[in-house]
This record gives C-alpha cells, sequence and structure tokens, in this order.
C-alpha cells in the first residue's frame, strides 16, 4: 500500500503575497484497485463559500467554477489521464483525457463516486474512495496531482494544488502530477 501526506500550496503571482488563513492537508492512499484520499481544510473556513446540497446529487459539469475539489491520475508513461472533480454538495464528475488537455470526455466507467463532506467549527474533511478498476490495472503505477478551487464570500477564488510548476495556474500539467504510486 502506498500512502502520502499532502499540504497544498496557493497559487500566487510574484507580485501577490498570500491573503488566505487557510490550511488544506490530507492523505492519499491506493490499495490494491482503490484510490482513497481525503482532504482536510482549517482555518477561516467562515469566509469560504461551501455549496450545500438541494436535491440529488449527481454527475454535474463545471463543478470548479465554485468550491471544489479535484485529483487528476495520470497513467506513468502515457499523456492518457482523469481529473475528478467533487463538489461539497455531493455533485462530482470525472473527465478523461487522450493528452494533456486534449479529447476531454465524460468517463462513463463510473457512476456513482463514493464521497463524505462533513464539516466542524473550524474545519472542512472530504474523504473519496475510486475504484480504479475500470481504468487502470492493479500492477500498473499512476502519477497524482491533488488541487482544489475554493470560492471565497467576497467573490475571489483561491487555486490550490501540490505545486504550481508554472506562471499560470494550471492543475493540468502532468509536472503537477508529484505522486507516484
Amino acid at each position: 500500500m502506498n500512502r502520502h501526506t499532502f499540504i497544498l500550496q496557493q497559487f500566487c503571482l510574484e507580485t501577490e503575497t498570500v491573503r488566505s488563513c487557510l490550511a488544506i492537508t490530507g492523505t492519499v492512499r491506493r490499495r490494491a484497485d482503490a484510490l482513497l484520499l481525503q482532504y482536510h481544510i482549517s482555518g477561516d473556513i467562515h469566509e469560504l463559500h461551501i455549496p450545500r446540497q438541494n436535491g440529488a446529487v449527481g454527475r454535474r459539469n463545471e463543478l470548479w467554477q465554485d468550491s471544489c475539489f479535484e485529483c487528476f491520475i495520470g497513467v506513468k508513461g502515457s499523456g492518457r489521464y482523469w481529473e475528478i472533480n467533487l463538489s461539497p454538495n455531493g455533485d462530482w464528475n470525472v473527465y478523461c483525457f487522450s493528452d494533456y488537455r486534449q479529447g476531454m470526455i465524460e468517463e462513463t466507467a463510473f457512476q456513482v463516486l463514493p464521497c463524505t463532506f462533513y464539516e466542524t467549527k473550524d474545519d472542512l474533511w472530504l474523504d473519496l474512495i475510486v475504484d480504479l478498476s475500470a481504468l487502470i490495472r492493479e500492477d500498473h503505477p499512476v502519477e497524482l496531482g491533488i488541487s482544489c478551487v475554493l470560492k471565497h464570500h467576497n467573490g475571489e477564488t483561491t487555486l490550490w494544488a501540490l505545486c504550481h510548476p508554472g506562471p499560470q495556474a494550471d492543475f493540468h500539467h502532468r509536472s503537477g502530477f508529484i505522486f507516484a504510486m
């Protein structure tokens, strides 16, 4: 079993300073055909716009327009990768790309994406289980990028990732898929 802990970094231009009083940490594990991912946001969470469940949850597009947890799973040695989007309200989607930002289609191997979202006064948690068996053989190594989009009540959006390898925030860039499993 592979396990990594992480701290996401806020993207800031060189002329900006980090203003957010938040910390985004978590763990990711690969166990056989399952990817187990947990995000933890602590700090001034009252400043965040957190989408709430308002009906049936399901597959939705453009979740990154609001607060959204993301994970990118790349096939080692290939340009192919998947993008997982999760809203705190339970909505989700999985997209498959044939190469860097190319050939985006909804991944039909998933009919549900089991996740749990919960919060306390000062913390938000999201637990996710991804069944990789329909995508990647158990013995095939993957590369992971973990990120998060946070929308604030003041209308600002902050972008968070394991690393920001370029001058622009780009969660799809393979040099940001820094965990090998």
